[in-house]
């Protein structure tokens, strides 16, 4: 079984090594501390004792945005250090007040229950604070893309957290599709975080680098590649549900309620950026609607 463990970057700044999520520790003082993001619920205790271990009192939770690996195990934190305060973007704060909203943004309306899996689920949280309210050490930064306020951290030791602006090799040439919501706004992102080579650069699961060059074109070789497929399927006008099911096809993934809601979710930001540069269009025949490949003679 895989042990989070305590790693120092550089003066201040430390990460944890998550089982699936980096968690950055910032040292406010010798005795306060705080974290960027806290992984699944069930990595919460671990954390709580490598805080302990080293003497150290929780002040902040500083978030990226709110999905389940990276806010999960902020109510267990929180109740272990009552003064603990959550920080996030203005719109994830919306999103982590209500434990649906999220899942339902993916799905597109109040989403059936079978999509509320422990993947997907965060406990609800009230009192957050904006990012104004940041402690002195640690500026934030947009990162579009991913979620739809997700922003990344930059701490006085010149360490970057970049969350999930950029995706891990392995699961890229594994899982294939990444949840993007603004594919344009992701390639952007991945531009930004390539000229930030020099500095430590910690994805939320990739490890910490000064060096994030070749992550980044597989990325955008990925995303190219999506893009590619998605065009040549729509030479053959297709529904969204038809689209879908040829990519998992083509992928040979294995369905499953977390997997449609996220790469359904993913394929409808695709169409959108092929619509916006005139490569495909849509029509209504049957009550259906249809998207297809724009040709030439168009």
């Amino acid at each position: 079984m895989n042990i989070l463990e305590l790693h120092k970057l550089k003066g201040n700044t430390y990460y944890i090594d998550g089982v699936t999520t980096n968690i950055g520790v910032y040292q406010l003082t010798d005795n306060d501390v705080c974290l960027i993001d806290t992984g699944f619920a069930n990595v919460g205790p671990r954390i709580y004792e490598i805080l302990k271990e080293n003497n150290w009192d929780l002040k902040y939770i500083i978030n990226t945005h709110c999905h389940a690996d990276h806010i999960g195990a902020n109510k267990y934190l929180m109740n272990m250090y009552p003064n603990c305060q959550m920080i996030t973007s203005q719109i994830e704060r919306a999103f982590a007040r209500d434990d649906k909203l999220d899942i339902g943004f993916l799905y597109g309306g109040y989403p059936l229950d079978c999509f509320d899996t422990p993947l997907m689920h965060i406990d609800e949280q009230k009192d957050i604070l904006h990012l104004s309210k940041l402690p002195n050490g640690i500026t934030s930064f947009r990162l579009k893309g991913h979620h739809y306020d997700m922003v990344g951290y930059k701490t006085s030791d010149d360490v970057y957290f970049v969350a999930d602006a950029i995706g891990n090799k392995d699961t890229i040439y594994k899982e294939h599709i990444l949840l993007i919501y603004d594919v344009q706004g992701y390639l952007d992102s991945l531009h930004m975080i390539n000229s930030l080579n020099g500095n430590f650069i910690v994805p939320s699961h990739s490890e910490p680098t000064k060096n994030i060059t070749e992550l980044v074109k597989t990325n955008v070789a990925k995303i190219n590649e999506i893009i590619d497929l998605i065009l040549r399927l729509l030479e053959t006008p297709r529904t969204l549900e038809n689209l879908v099911k040829s990519i998992f096809d083509y992928y040979k993934i294995r369905i499953s309620y977390n997997k449609l809601l996220l790469i359904t979710s993913t394929v409808r930001s695709y169409l959108a950026y092929l619509y916006r540069l005139k490569l495909i269009s849509t029509k209504f025949e049957d009550n259906y609607l249809y998207y297809y490949k724009i040709t030439e003679k168009e």
